[in-house]
């Protein structure tokens, strides 16, 4: 697979496939010869399908050759997580033990990518449980970063954004309850987007947070993500998460351009990080400027209260979740990394009184209504994505001469999860070891659109998502 089209965009292979300047079965097959030399390394998948992918590549040209040019993805490689349901195919949430598991009908998301014309190569390897952002599996492996593969990609949808980088897929969706979306994308120098909570559909998706949870794509540009939440985006007939709420046209606001708008930046919350971090968010603000936004200071809600809030809602929701789980196989929990995902505590989240549940969900809604009034102002905020610039697997390096921990990890993607409002991540420089650093852009609830045009006029001024890492098939 050459490598320009391996890391081509959706538009570009899109538009190859309709003038058949190549074949779908082409595409396919170079993709999964490319996927079996560097995957012996970077261990992303979980199940490869090689015989239906081919037989969707074969109908995609078929139906091309007819003059018959499907959906937005038609012929388009991709790779979903896998903890969300595909009918006929294993869907494990990183677990061996739930090999078993082969779900009669696709998730609402799935079937959405597969309506649009999408070819799946397979399922995406992920953090057990979608717990945790450490990229180390304990059943099926660790997941190699492709910028170097002694490093983690981040996680909990760990594959998906090392298949993204390195030129695997140009599509995969992931999930994010604390930053499984945005981190493995500020690792691997990809973009991916976490919609507003309730703007792309939870059901067939392993249970984990049920009101923090959210489904998104990872892709390696911004205009392929507009397109991709194009596709997974809105209500569907006998959805019981999405909300029913119009959705824009992404693709046609996308290139607008940030003249006028106003960018809101907390200092005191944007304090933590590696120094080469928090220099290239500085120099990123600095490029919006120069496109024409405003940098304006904003003040939120601590940061402190937001998780605290955040962390009671997901000890309850998780030990719910994994009740039936916990009680049919405890092992998996006794060897679950990180041990945030152990059975100790499944059960301290059920011992969590209901009343503390209750005001843990009301005092959201209080700090949901506090971020509101600090943003008002502003179009959209910027924060980093990730404090460290290369997320060593095992313990965290010292930052700013302490610890650093878990907590610290998802300080700038958490709180976004919590609130329920969109954040993005779009690569914004390097740090002197080679490791990609992300810029993360949040906006209003259900304003996907702006972090969208926010994040495509400061990638298209910068050249940071045009930067692959060497990987040798």
């Amino acid at each position: 697979m050459s490598p320009d089209l391996a890391f081509a965009s959706i538009t570009d292979l899109a538009s190859g496939l309709r003038r058949r300047r190549f074949s779908c079965v082409e595409v396919v097959q170079a993709t999964l010869d490319r996927t079996r030399a560097l995957d012996k390394v970077l261990n992303t998948y979980i199940t490869l399908l090689p015989d239906a992918a081919l037989a969707r590549a074969r109908a995609v040209d078929a139906e091309i050759a007819r003059g018959v040019h499907g959906g937005p993805l038609a012929g388009i490689p991709i790779s979903i997580k896998d903890h969300i349901d595909t009918a006929g195919i294993p869907t494990t949430a990183g677990a061996k033990s739930r090999m078993g598991h082969v779900p009669q009908r696709d998730a609402p998301v799935a079937r959405r990518l597969i309506d649009a014309g999408a070819v799946l190569i397979g399922k995406a390897n992920m953090n057990k449980f979608a717990d945790g952002e450490s990229g180390d599996n304990p059943d099926f492996g660790k997941i190699r970063n492709p910028w170097n593969t002694e490093y983690s990609p981040g996680g909990s949808s760990s594959g998906s954004g090392a298949q993204v980088a390195a030129g695997l897929v140009p599509l995969s969706v992931g999930t994010d309850n604390g930053g499984s979306i945005r981190i493995p994308a500020a690792l691997c120098g990809v973009v991916g987007l976490k919609p507003t909570h309730g703007r792309t559909s939870l059901d067939g998706i392993f249970p984990r947070l049920y009101s923090l949870d959210h489904a998104g794509p990872l892709t390696r540009t911004v205009e392929d993500c507009a397109i991709a939440l194009q596709v997974l985006a809105g209500h569907g007939a006998g959805e019981t998460t999405t909300a029913r709420r119009p959705v824009p046209d992404y693709t046609a606001t996308v290139r607008g351009g940030v003249k006028g708008m106003r960018v809101g930046v907390d200092r005191a919350y944007v304090s933590v990080g590696q120094p080469e971090v928090l220099a290239a968010f500085d120099r990123a603000l600095d490029a919006l400027r120069s496109l024409g936004a405003t940098v304006v200071d904003v003040t939120l809600p601590p940061s402190d209260q937001i998780g605290a809030v955040g962390n009671t809602i997901a000890a309850c929701e998780y030990s719910v979740a994994a009740a039936d789980l916990f009680r049919d196989h405890p092992d998996d929990f006794d060897r679950a990394v990180p041990p945030a995902a152990s059975g100790a505590d499944i059960k301290a989240g059920m011992l969590i009184p209901a009343v503390d549940y209750i005001r843990a969900t009301q005092h959201r809604r209080v700090l949901q209504q506090a971020y509101a009034r600090a943003t008002r102002d502003v179009q959209v905020l910027a924060t980093p994505t990730y404090p460290l610039a290369g997320r060593p697997f095992g313990p965290y390096p010292q930052v700013q001469g302490r610890a650093f921990t878990a907590d610290d990890a998802i300080r700038y993607t958490f709180p976004f999860d919590v609130l329920g409002v969109p954040a993005l991540s779009v690569p914004c420089g390097f740090s002197r070891d080679g490791f990609p650093i992300g810029l993360q852009l949040v906006s209003r609830p259900f304003d996907e659109a702006t972090a969208l045009r926010a994040a495509y006029a400061y990638e298209q001024a910068t050249e940071w998502h045009t930067r692959h890492p060497t990987l040798h098939v």
